[in-house]
């Protein structure tokens, strides 16, 4: 019962849970799924910023905000004549939603990053937290609106 065994005979797993010297000598490599979404990040943020500011510019430069009420309030302007000045504007705000797509396909990807072994996180995390923070606010918005309602 007491015989002796070599330890390579009793056993053979013994290196099972040590890290694998290959492993440990080749620094992890940033993912591109990770760069990707981080890029995206950047891009739709900077777009939902120049879009803003465009949109709000050129309605400034529509409408005269001056000749809508007087001083005491009586409206100076229809409804239908602030329609016919902001209408040629509109087409840009369906740019809002398609910058909405682009942030969750950046969304989507820096989650996936995140998913994948073997690679740094630093870009996949960066990307979805800029990606979620978007949709977070325009989900803070609706129901700001809906409790208004």
């Amino acid at each position: 019962m007491n015989e002796q065994h070599d330890n390579h005979e009793q056993f053979v797993n013994r290196n099972i849970f040590s890290p694998s010297h290959d492993q440990s000598h080749v620094p992890l490599k940033h993912s591109g799924l990770g760069i990707a979404s981080f890029v995206l990040s950047l891009v739709s943020i900077a777009s939902f910023i120049i879009l803003s500011i465009v949109i709000f510019t050129l309605i400034a430069n529509a409408i005269d905000f001056t000749a809508i009420v007087d001083e005491n309030g009586n409206r100076l302007m229809s409804d239908e004549e602030l329609v016919d000045k902001i209408q040629p504007y509109v087409g840009y705000m369906i740019l809002y939603p398609l910058l909405l797509v682009l942030v969750v396909i950046g969304l989507i990807i820096g989650i996936v990053a995140l998913a994948k072994p073997g690679y740094k996180k630093v870009f996949a995390i960066l990307g979805t937290v800029f990606n979620g923070i978007p949709l977070l606010l325009v989900a803070l918005f609706i129901l700001i609106g809906l409790v208004s309602m």
